[in-house]
């Protein structure tokens, strides 16, 4: 779920001269509790409105819903959503850089991963919302799984919670006579694409796909690792190439090319392909993704689901190991330069507890929400419940042990860079997996000397 963002573009860099130079500080609101935070909720003040900018398609992600609770509780604030519409999470962080940078109102900014969060942080676009949470009387761990406190502030508060896990079609699997993994290792996890393969008929199929995005599916092995899951080790002072794991990541990758199991890597760039439609198009049998991706498998209206989606934990590097995997969110941030803060916190934390659960499309980082409770809403908000398997799916939430990721570093879409060049050699030129990983830790860990 990592975007490549460049410093080098015009457009951050004209984003981050504006905001750098005048960037305003918060002014704090009194507020009771997370739910009840407010402003002028209660006065006979003209309504503000406040502008949220999301990638988020507002019709099938139910932002309807979310306009109207929120606009019952908070009748002096209104919301007016500002989307790229079509779930692209990339063209969305554009339209924000270009909004800022032509001094366009924003209020509330909501980013798809922690390196879209932290590169707009380090801009200066993100106002810290520690005085608010202050005057609340918000203590951030007894509320939120997912920690997005950076420098020793927090820019922003954690949206749905994702975790990584994978989603099969049940008929492919059935007719492969393979069972619903409860408890499984890569090395399983090709075995299964390759019973699942059809490469003969009419309609061509691959076990599994995986998409062009650097994290998480050219460091597979990392995602469900406790410390270090990043290509660059927690504390920031080494490349984080050269390990077996991530050497087993690069395997797997080459091995389900050679199997031809999964979608070929030439053809994903080429063709510029996207997951959602590989899976449900049952061009590819499964995939492994993340949490948001449950509402999807039931359908819209305009896009029902043709078959029942059954999930699976999280694939493991060793058969003793245990099952875990990685957990991180969307962040829901206030612009530094709104003119309406006050009623953008209000939002943020009515919309990252409260808000979450009314709209019932995703499962939340607030601790307080009831995930059976969170997850029978989803499955019934869908188009077709009936293809949401909810045994799978509660197995995977409840027998997985979860690790909140760490922030990647500020320079983290260079860093993606470079082990996506050395990757693309490797997967499209043949380049020798040695070769990629020693040039991939040496390129890398330059990067992260020079901005020690």
């Amino acid at each position: 779920m990592i975007k490549k963002w460049m410093k080098s573009s015009a457009i951050v860099l004209t984003t981050g001269a504006m905001l750098l130079a005048g960037c305003s500080s918060s002014t704090g609101n009194e507020t009771n509790t997370g739910t009840n935070a407010g402003t002028n909720a209660g006065s006979n003040a003209e309504p503000v409105t406040i502008k949220v900018h999301t990638w988020y398609n507002l019709e099938n992600e139910k932002f309807d819903v979310v306009k109207q609770e929120f606009e019952k509780k908070y009748p002096n604030i209104k919301v007016e959503f500002v989307s790229a519409g079509d779930n692209n999470a990339n063209e969305h962080v554009k339209k924000v850089d270009l909004a800022a940078a032509s001094g366009e109102d924003m209020d509330v900014i909501m980013f798809s991963s922690p390196a879209q969060y932290v590169q707009r942080l380090a801009l200066g676009m993100l106002e810290p919302l520690d005085e608010y949470m202050n005057k609340e009387g918000l203590k951030f761990e007894d509320e939120y799984v997912v920690n997005t406190q950076e420098n020793g502030k927090y820019y922003g508060l954690p949206g749905k919670s994702v975790n990584f896990f994978v989603a099969i079609n049940e008929d492919h699997l059935k007719e492969a006579g393979l069972p619903i993994p409860t408890d499984w290792t890569w090395d399983e996890y090709l075995e299964y694409a390759k019973k699942m393969t059809k490469q003969g008929g009419e309609k061509k199929r691959y076990g599994t796909y995986f998409h062009t995005w650097t994290n998480p599916y050219a460091m597979l092995g990392l995602g469900n690792q406790p410390e270090n899951a990043y290509l660059v080790t927690d504390d920031g002072k080494s490349a984080n190439i050269t390990n077996p794991i991530m050497r087993k990541s690069l395997e797997i990758r080459l091995q389900a090319e050679r199997d031809e199991s999964a979608t070929p890597y030439s053809e994903v760039i080429s063709q510029k392909l996207n997951y959602r439609p590989q899976y449900f198009n049952q061009d590819a049998s499964m995939i492994a993704t993340g949490t948001f991706f449950i509402p999807e498998v039931g359908g819209t209206e305009k896009v029902p689901a043709t078959f029942k989606t059954v999930f699976a934990p999280y694939p493991k590097m060793n058969k003793e190991d245990p099952i875990t995997t990685s957990v991180s969110s969307d962040f829901v941030t206030m612009y530094s330069k709104s003119m309406h803060k006050e009623e953008a916190y209000t939002f943020i934390r009515w919309f990252t507890t409260e808000g979450l659960v009314a709209q019932g499309r995703n499962i939340p980082s607030w601790k307080k929400a009831n995930m059976e409770e969170v997850l029978d809403k989803i499955i019934a908000a869908a188009a077709n419940p009936e293809m949401i398997d909810k045994e799978s799916a509660l197995n995977f939430l409840k027998n997985s042990v979860m690790f909140p990721t760490i922030n990647p570093p500020g320079y983290s879409a260079e860093v993606e860079k470079i082990m996506q060049e050395e990757f693309d050699k490797m997967m499209l030129q043949g380049q020798d997996i040695d070769i990629t990983m020693n040039t991939a830790q040496e390129k890398i860990q330059k990067l992260v000397d020079a901005n020690q």
